[in-house]
C-alpha cells in the first residue's frame, strides 16, 4: 500500500465534492449543514491560527471536549501543520486529567465548554494556552478570539512533507484496570485503517452518511470518522444526550458505530414493549421474531429459504422488523459493534430485523480495528476475520497477539509499560482471550486479567455473564465477582422504577433506596429473575449471591471506560466491603447484612 497523507485525501475530496454536504450538526433544534468547501475553510482558519501562535511540528495540542464538528476541525488542522493532538475524554476522572496533562504538558489546549475549563484549570498544572470551543471562562480565549489572525493561504504546506512514521496523536487508554496510558499513533496507522476498511464495507459509498454516536476522543469513533471523511460521506454530529437515538430517523445514516450496551438497552426496551401486550399478541410477535431468526440462519448457511418461510418472513418484516429499522433511520447498512462482546440473543434479533451486525475488534493501541465482519458472514460470538496485512495469533493462555501497520509505537513516557506489552518478535499483547473458528473467524471470550478463578478451581468469564444479566429489564448494570471464593456473585444496579413498581404491588413500605435494596422480598424477586435468565449456563457459572447497589457505575467516578466497559480494579476496591459481606449471604432467603 503506497502512503498518501491523510490530509491530502481530504483536500482531494474538497476539490471533488465542493458544495456537497461534508457534515451536519444538530444545534438549536435543527440540522445545520456545512459543505466540503466550508469544512476546508474552517480547518484552514484553525491551521492559520496554529501557525500564528508558533504551533507546529511535534508540538502537543490537547483536545478536551465532547463531540462537536470543531473537535474534528481542530484535529485535522493539527494534522496539517504536523502538531500532535492529545485526545482527552470529556468524562475523564480528575486524577486522569491531572496525569495526562502532567505527562504531555501541551502548548495549547482546546476545551469544550466552561464546565470543563473550570475542572481543567483547577486540576492540571500544565495546560498551556486554553481556547474554549463554546462559551467563555476567565483566563481562556474564545475560539473566535483565537481565530482572529490573518488567513494563511499556505496553511497546509506541511501536508506533502508528512511521513507515515510521523506521530499523529496520543490517545490515552481508559484501561479496564484503571490505569491510563498514552498510546502513540502515527499518520501511517490511520491511513492504514482508511484503506483497509474498503475491503469490509464494499457496499458503502460517498452517497451515504454516518452518525457520530460514540466519543470522538475514543479511537473507535475517531477512527471511523476519519474513514468516512476520506470516503466522501456526510457525517452527523450532535451533543451527547440520552435522546440521541431520536435523531436517527432524521439523519438516516448508513453506518453507526455502537458499543453493545446501546443495542442491549434498545433490545431490552423492545422486549419490554412486547411483554406489555396481551398474551395472544405477545405470542404472535414472538413467533414472527423466530421466523426472522430462522430466515437469517438459512441465509447465513448459504441455503435458499423455502417459499413458506419467505412468505412468513415478508409478514414479519412488515409488522415488526421494518419498524425497528425505521427507528434506526431506515437506511442502516452496517451497525458496527465494538469494544465488548454482543450477546447472541441481541445479535440474532437485530440480524432478524434485516440489520447487518458488523462485529469488529480492536484496541486503542491498534488504532481500533484489527478484525471485522465481511458481508454475509455476521455470526453471533464472532468478531470477523483479521484485516488484510494484520497478523493475529494466540499466545499463552490463548491471549490474542497482533502485529501489523495499525499497531502503536508504544506508550508515551512509559518504556517499561511498552516493553511489557510487546513480545520479543514484535507482537502486541492485547490481554484479551480468544479462539479461532474452523473458518478462521476470531472470537473473544474474555479479558485475560478479568477471568475469575473460584476457590473450587473453576474459571468464570464475567463479561459473558454481565452481558446476559444486562438483558433483564430489572437490571441496569452488573459486575460479576467471586475471585478466590467458593461462589460467583454479582453487584447489581437495578432498574429502580421496576423495583418500586413491584414493591408497591406487594404492599412493601420503604423510606429510601437504601431500605429497598436490602428488603428480603426485593432480593428474592431479583434473584429469581436472574436464576431464570441464567438457567442454561454451567452450574459453576451461575450467580449464587447478589448485592443491589443504590448508585450506578459511572465514567466520572472512574468505574466505567468511555465505551462503558467496567473498570474492575476500581469497582472491586470501591465495593470490597459489600463483596466481603456477600460471604454471609443466606442463599435460602437472599439476605445480605448490608448493601447499597
Amino acid at each position: 500500500m503506497s502512503y498518501v497523507p491523510f490530509m491530502a485525501t481530504i483536500e482531494a475530496n474538497v476539490r471533488k465534492y465542493g458544495e456537497r454536504q461534508a457534515y451536519k450538526v444538530y444545534r438549536e433544534g435543527g440540522w445545520q449543514t456545512v459543505s466540503w468547501n466550508e469544512f476546508w475553510q474552517h480547518i484552514g482558519r484553525v491551521a492559520s491560527a496554529l501557525w500564528a501562535h508558533n504551533l507546529g511540528e511535534e508540538d502537543f495540542v490537547a483536545l478536551y471536549a465532547p463531540n462537536c464538528p470543531e473537535w474534528t476541525e481542530v484535529d485535522y488542522a493539527c494534522m496539517a501543520v504536523k502538531a500532535v493532538t492529545v485526545a482527552v475524554h470529556a468524562t475523564c476522572s480528575t486524577e486522569a486529567v491531572r496525569q495526562i496533562f502532567t505527562e504531555t504538558t501541551p502548548k495549547l489546549t482546546f476545551v469544550g465548554n466552561p464546565e470543563l475549563a473550570q475542572k481543567l484549570l483547577e486540576t492540571a498544572p500544565e495546560v498551556g494556552q486554553v481556547v474554549l470551543l463554546e462559551g467563555e471562562y476567565p483566563g481562556c480565549q474564545t475560539l473566535e478570539q483565537f481565530l482572529e489572525v490573518p488567513f494563511r493561504p499556505d496553511w497546509n504546506k506541511r501536508v506533502a512533507e508528512t511521513k507515515d512514521s510521523d506521530l499523529w496523536t496520543i490517545v490515552y487508554t481508559s484501561g479496564t484496570t484503571g490505569e491510563v496510558r498514552g498510546a502513540m499513533l502515527t499518520h501511517g496507522n490511520i491511513v492504514y485503517q482508511v484503506e483497509r476498511h474498503r475491503d469490509r464495507l464494499p457496499d458503502v459509498s460517498d452517497a451515504d452518511s454516518s452518525f457520530c454516536m460514540l466519543p470522538l476522543s475514543h479511537i473507535f469513533e475517531r477512527g471511523w470518522s476519519s474513514v468516512q471523511y476520506c470516503w466522501g460521506m456526510t457525517y452527523h454530529y450532535c451533543a451527547p444526550s440520552p435522546e440521541i437515538v431520536k435523531l436517527l430517523p432524521e439523519a438516516k445514516p448508513a453506518v453507526i458505530c455502537v458499543v453493545p450496551r446501546i443495542l442491549e438497552k434498545i433490545y431490552a426496551a423492545i422486549q419490554e414493549k412486547f411483554q406489555s401486550k396481551p398474551p395472544a399478541v405477545r405470542h404472535f410477535i414472538e413467533g414472527l421474531i423466530e421466523v426472522g431468526r430462522q430466515y437469517q440462519r438459512e441465509i447465513m448457511a448459504g441455503r435458499q429459504p423455502s417459499w413458506w418461510l419467505r412468505m412468513r418472513q415478508a409478514v414479519a418484516d412488515r409488522l415488526v422488523f421494518s419498524q425497528v429499522r425505521q427507528a434506526l433511520g431506515g437506511h442502516i447498512k452496517h451497525l458496527v459493534v465494538g469494544s465488548a462482546s454482543l450477546t447472541p440473543d441481541v445479535h440474532e434479533f437485530f440480524r432478524a430485523c434485516g440489520i447487518f451486525i458488523n462485529n469488529g475488534y480492536g484496541l486503542t493501541e491498534t488504532t481500533a480495528t484489527i478484525s471485522s465482519t465481511p458481508l454475509g458472514r455476521s455470526q453471533p460470538g464472532s468478531v470477523g476475520l483479521p484485516m488484510e496485512g494484520i497478523e493475529i495469533r494466540l499466545g499463552a493462555d490463548n491471549e490474542i497477539q497482533v502485529r501489523g501497520d495499525s499497531v502503536m509505537l508504544g506508550y508515551y513516557k512509559k518504556p517499561e509499560a511498552t516493553r511489557s506489552v510487546f513480545t520479543e518478535d514484535g507482537f502486541f499483547r492485547t490481554g484479551d482471550v480468544g479462539q479461532f473458528t474452523a473458518d478462521g473467524c476470531l472470537c473473544i471470550t474474555d479479558r485475560l486479567k478479568d477471568l475469575i478463578r473460584t476457590s473450587t478451581g473453576k474459571y468464570v468469564a464475567p463479561q459473558y455473564l454481565e452481558s446476559r444479566l444486562a438483558l433483564s429489564p430489572l437490571i441496569e448494570q452488573a459486575a460479576v465477582v467471586g475471585e478466590g471464593r467458593s461462589w460467583v456473585g454479582a453487584l447489581l444496579v437495578p432498574n429502580f422504577a421496576k423495583l418500586e413498581e413491584y414493591a408497591r404491588k406487594i404492599g412493601l413500605h420503604w423510606a429510601s433506596r437504601e431500605d429497598l435494596v436490602v428488603c428480603p422480598e426485593i432480593l428474592t424477586f431479583v434473584k429469581k429473575a436472574i436464576d431464570d435468565l441464567l438457567s442454561d449456563v454451567a452450574k459453576h457459572e451461575r450467580v449464587q449471591r447478589i448485592a443491589l447497589l443504590t448508585e450506578a457505575f459511572t465514567i466520572q467516578a472512574g468505574e466505567l471506560t468511555p465505551t462503558l466497559k467496567l473498570r474492575r480494579k476500581i469497582i472491586l476496591e470501591r465495593y470490597r466491603d459489600i463483596i466481603a459481606s456477600m460471604d454471609a449471604f443466606d442463599p435460602t432467603r437472599h439476605i445480605l447484612p448490608s448493601a447499597g
